[in-house]
């Protein structure tokens, strides 16, 4: 060990400073790179959009400015009028206004309202509009954001870790690994990715079966609803689950709250947990270390200064005399130059292990 700190320590500065150089430079752009990134994603997506949905948006305005100048023509009103006519149908359909009287403000509605406030859905199927309850939305939002997400992190860290535990397991038991398994990062996430995609499925089958959705219109809302995108266009209905009828209107709430409020934070934990896990791997993935060999080549390993350790001073007499290529990161440099200039290695300090160490290349 102290023959290859040694060996280490005689790298040129060249290198050292051409390593360091590049280690700083690509800590420096990360945040314009993720911001260029970013900006050309969304650049791509409005172009994606705007190309499946402009003709489809310019076809229904002029089937709908068709069906305005009818009713403007047969019913003899003026714009104006049929503007208002527009807006009081829309409010009278959105709020259900046109049959029996349906209270939106009792505890019932208003405790899905809290919900989707907390959660940050917003779906604005429902939404204050006197002073008091605007100012109490914003009140009940800073929160009960905030004991949202404490939740949903303990319930996805629990899920995360369990994740974790059987991927473990698994390749301890099926592959006999006796370390811990490689890319575990992106093996939970991978595996969170599919526990998400499952139970998005799901959610599409039940509100297939309960709301009379097609089955990619139940996918859709439940992915937008679990991701808290929350557009709103569609919201189902406890009143359009016939099938329930059997159970009474109290016992159908009951029973449809019950099973959405464990959906949703079970989905919401999932959801937030497979965000996670992607950024984690993004960041596994940033965080390599730059590395300079003796040959003067930058490269990127996994793991870095792990000594291989013989069984006999024989063996490492013989490896030393072959001029191992000694494999060294920027970010370790500076500590062995303090070691370095404090008198150098005594061969008693371990502090480049296995794990953290120094690898010797044969």
């Amino acid at each position: 060990m102290k023959s290859s700190l040694e060996n280490a320590s005689n790298l040129s500065d060249t290198g050292e400073e051409m390593a360091l150089r590049f280690q700083r430079a690509r800590k420096a752009w990360k945040l314009p790179s993720l911001l260029l990134f970013l900006t050309v994603f969304l650049s791509v997506c409005a172009a994606i959009f705007s190309h499946l949905e402009s003709e489809n948006d310019q076809a229904l305005y002029q089937e709908y400015q068709k069906r305005k100048n009818l009713y403007v023509e047969k019913y003899n009103m003026s714009e104006e009028e049929f503007y208002q006519i527009m807006v009081d149908l829309t409010v009278m359909k959105k709020k259900e206004f046109y049959s029996s009287y349906r209270d939106d403000w009792g505890f019932y509605h208003s405790f899905w309202f809290v919900i989707t406030v907390i959660t940050t859905m917003g779906f604005g199927h429902t939404v204050p509009v006197t002073l008091g309850g605007r100012f109490f939305c914003i009140v009940c939002g800073l929160l009960g954001i905030p004991l949202n997400l404490l939740v949903l992190r303990n319930v996805g860290g629990r899920i995360s870790k369990l994740i974790t535990e059987v991927i473990s397991k698994s390749e301890r038991k099926w592959r006999r690994m006796d370390k811990n398994p490689k890319y575990r990062k992106v093996k939970c996430a991978t595996v969170s990715f599919s526990l998400m995609v499952t139970f998005i499925l799901i959610g599409g089958a039940l509100d297939t079966i309960f709301d009379g959705w097609t089955f990619f219109d139940g996918v859709y809302f439940n992915f937008i609803a679990l991701s808290t995108i929350g557009f709103g266009d569609l919201f189902p209905r406890v009143d359009s689950a016939t099938k329930l009828n059997r159970l009474g209107d109290n016992g159908k709430r009951i029973f449809v709250s019950s099973l959405m409020l464990i959906y949703m934070i079970i989905g919401l934990s999932i959801t937030s947990s497979v965000i996670l896990s992607i950024l984690n791997v993004f960041e596994e993935v940033s965080h390599i270390e730059v590395q300079w060999n003796r040959k003067g080549t930058v490269q990127s390993l996994e793991s870095v200064f792990q000594l291989r350790k013989s069984k006999s001073t024989k063996s490492l007499d013989q490896q030393d005399k072959r001029a191992p290529n000694v494999v060294i990161t920027s970010a370790a440099l500076e500590d062995i130059h303090e070691h370095i200039s404090n008198g150098g290695f005594d061969g008693k300090s371990d502090q480049y292990g296995t794990d953290q160490g120094m690898q010797t290349c044969f």
